[in-house]
């Protein structure tokens, strides 16, 4: 058992077993309590879009000239849903009404507004939309996740995903065009007309060629076979670039070595690019970071690790990135780490860890960058294996509140932040039933290594790794300067 620097202790609140939760925006004030200038506009809540991209998709050629590719694999494709309580601005608490739809098809389920609400654990065979609708005066504080699950055959595996919300522009960090690897990029659109979408490669030698323009009908999902457009590529950046409305997108890659499975991944944008970002829950083999430079001059960075007891030596502390490409730094095997970039350029980063099992199979997952924690967000959490959340190192603490089967929230646990090192706390910790998803505090911490704290949640099972991170902090009531003219 591994003996890791962090306290955890019971918090009490006003209102037991309900987190009260705020978002990162200010509550408004009641009408007339607070004189306001006339550059100061309401802005108005909004809905809360999600989608998962659904099955693993597999390649046609493969699938000709090897007979066991699809038949002997053993997958099963799950999605989890939930919505948590959040605070309105009369006071009011409750879960914002729910529904999960096939892409641009009829709804699976719609649930109403309740005290909280988690879906449950039924396969799904199609992409799916996933939509929290705000209450007036309050967020909608909800996610998706899916999962993938292979136990036998050529796609064994786990690969994990929070639920990606549609945007115009992103970049994701996942991808290889190297033989073995089938790489596909999965455009969605949840659009009722047509969007077009360009789609640009960066490697390690930089911007792959011109770039590549998709249509995407409305209400559809488009696979991109990433080796077609950048064969031989072994580690690659995906930007795309929406017109005409937005896109959600994910990168689903799976790796055979010959005849062997080396895992399955499912992989979406993580934060975006600046001077510093931060990966933790770097827990697993063979741990590597890969760095993209979306600018036109070489990024120059350097890379500090802090494990569970303080900062750490690393296999590499700084990379070069070319003008609008990608690197990859090797790292080796880590437990419980978060890693800090420092970079001179705008750049973003993942990560990947993996595990290994008898005969030579193995498995891989990505660890997003991410923003750093805000006052309130929501994480669904696989059904399936042993999971811990990692948080950065930072000053404060973090609160957690876990979502039962019912929909109701624990007591409150608070993490007690290490300055110098990664703290980790076990979901299963926080009730004696199933936890199914976290809600997630971070009012009252700071970053001590970086910019405020940050958090990712890492599952491992028999068959593989993947990790998960909170979903973004949903738009809500503020107040916003404006310039009027």
């Amino acid at each position: 058992m591994r003996h890791l620097r962090s306290v955890v202790t019971f918090a009490a609140i006003a209102v037991p077993g309900v987190l009260v939760a705020t978002t990162s925006f200010l509550t408004p004030p009641t009408p007339g309590t607070l004189d306001r200038s006339p550059e100061q506009v309401r802005m108005p809540t909004a809905d809360t879009r999600v989608i998962c991209p659904g099955p693993l998709l597999v390649d046609d050629e493969a699938e000709g000239t090897d007979t066991e590719f699809v038949d002997d694999s053993n997958v099963s494709t799950r999605v989890v849903s939930t919505s948590a309580p959040v605070s309105a601005a009369d006071g009011s608490v409750s879960a914002a009404r729910l529904q999960v739809a096939d892409l641009g098809g009829s709804a699976d389920f719609d649930n109403p507004v309740s005290a909280g609400f988690v879906s449950g654990d039924d396969p799904i065979s199609a992409t799916k939309l996933i939509t929290g609708f705000a209450r007036p005066g309050a967020p909608a504080l909800t996610t998706g996740m899916q999962s993938i699950e292979g136990t036998s055959g050529d796609l064994t595996g786990l690969a994990t995903l929070t639920c990606a919300a549609p945007a115009s522009s992103f970049r994701i960090l996942a991808g290889s065009g190297v033989a073995g690897s089938n790489s596909q990029l999965l455009l969605s659109n949840p659009g009722d007309t047509p969007v077009k979408a360009e789609v640009t490669l960066l490697t390690p030698s930089g911007s792959h060629g011109e770039p590549t323009e998709l249509s995407i009908k409305a209400g559809q999902q488009r696979a991109v076979r990433l080796a077609g457009l950048a064969g031989g590529a072994e580690a690659l950046a995906v930007e795309v670039d929406a017109e005409g409305g937005v896109l959600a997108g994910s990168v689903q890659e799976t790796l055979l070595d010959g005849l062997t499975p080396r895992g399955i991944d499912l992989a979406a944008a993580g934060a975006g690019p600046d001077t510093q970002q931060v990966l933790t829950g770097l827990d697993g083999t063979d741990a590597r970071v890969r760095v993209a430079n979306p600018g036109d001059d070489i990024a120059e960075l350097g890379l500090k690790a802090y494990g569970p007891d303080g900062q750490i030596e690393i296999r590499r502390s700084s990379m070069t990135v070319a003008p609008r490409g990608v690197a990859e730094a090797d790292l080796g095997d880590l437990e419980a780490t978060s890693i800090v970039v420092d970079s001179d350029q705008a750049v973003q980063a993942s990560g990947f860890i993996g595990s290994e099992r008898d005969g030579g199979a193995a498995d891989f997952g990505s660890v997003n960058a991410t923003e750093a924690l805000a006052d309130t967000q929501v994480m669904a959490l696989p059904r399936t294996g042993t999971s811990e959340l990692f948080v950065s190192p930072g000053q404060g603490q973090v609160q957690v509140q876990g979502m039962l089967d019912d929909g109701s929230l624990t007591d409150p646990r608070t993490l007690e932040l290490n300055p110098t090192g990664t703290s980790v706390l076990s979901p299963a910790e926080l009730s004696s039933q199933a936890v199914r998803a976290v809600v997630i505090n971070g009012e009252y911490a700071a970053g001590s290594q970086a910019n405020g704290v940050h958090a990712s949640l890492v599952t491992t099972t028999d068959s593989g790794i993947s990790a998960v991170t909170p979903a973004p902090a949903p738009a809500g009531v503020a107040y916003r300067d404006i310039r009027l003219e």
